[in-house]
């Protein structure tokens, strides 16, 4: 069985990209701390959330985030 993990790595270079801090990525989406935190240690957040970095960020949830097959394959 795989199981998925989520990444938000694509996040933070799209960040670094534009230029744009965390800090103003944090005002301009109006996040808490709470989510900014659950995405530097990529743990699940919602789907509104994920809308509204793509939203600010104008771009698509691939530019975001990515998900990566993490099972272990036994032979």
């Amino acid at each position: 069985m795989s199981q998925l993990t989520i990444s938000f790595q694509p996040l933070w270079e799209k960040l670094f990209s534009l230029n744009m801090s965390v800090g103003e990525f944090q005002s301009a989406t109006g996040l808490g701390s709470s989510t900014m935190t659950k995405l530097r240690n990529n743990e699940c957040v919602t789907t509104d959330t994920l809308l509204k970095i793509c939203k600010v960020l104008r771009c698509e949830l691939n530019e975001v985030i990515n998900l990566k097959d993490e099972s272990n394959v036994e032979n």
